[in-house]
């Protein structure tokens, strides 16, 4: 990922970290095989999901 920089329009904020997370997953398919992945440790750790 980029050097972070904090946008002055949260909505451009939310935008810009979602296309981030999509092209270094590939796509939606591959972050959600990653969070597949990594929820145990979440749960591990006190997080909880909705599913």
């Amino acid at each position: 990922m980029e050097e972070y920089k904090e946008l002055d329009d949260p909505v451009d904020e939310v935008y810009r970290i979602r296309l981030a997370l999509l092209e270094e997953y590939g796509g939606i398919e591959g972050y959600h095989a990653h969070l597949r992945e990594t929820r145990p440790k979440w749960e591990a750790m006190g997080f909880h999901f909705i599913s």
